[in-house]
């Protein structure tokens, strides 16, 4: 089973979900294919971000998703793995652990708050 934590981002308020372990291992279960399936969300161009030439850039893949609670923003670089949601912050990532979980296939590491203000 894989981990996940729910985290403040750096000096800041909003919650995000962090993934852990080797998630670009063929073993490691598609996060997004869990998130299209338990959310109903579906991929959106980024208004603001080229993540074609990031990606070609950085190894950074940058895609972002829409569903009926607003957008959240899924980061995967060589380092790790993130879900962002700017709007709607603690709406939208409480349903994505939601979903995590009642996958089984992951588990939610506790983490502490203090050490991210």
């Amino acid at each position: 089973m894989e981990k996940f934590s729910v985290r403040p981002a750096y000096k800041s308020k909003e919650l995000l979900v962090e993934f852990w372990g080797d998630h670009r291992s063929e073993t490691y279960p598609s996060i997004q294919k869990l998130l299209e399936k338990g959310l109903n969300s579906k991929s959106k161009r980024h208004p603001s971000l080229d993540t074609f030439r990031i990606a070609i850039a950085t190894d950074e893949f940058i895609s972002l998703w829409q569903y009926e609670n607003g957008e959240y923003e899924l980061d995967d670089d060589i380092w790790g793995c993130f879900i962002l949601a700017p709007d709607n912050n603690t709406q939208i990532i409480s349903d994505i652990e939601r979903v995590l979980l009642a996958s089984g296939k992951f588990m939610k590491e506790d983490v502490d708050f203090s050490e991210y203000t």
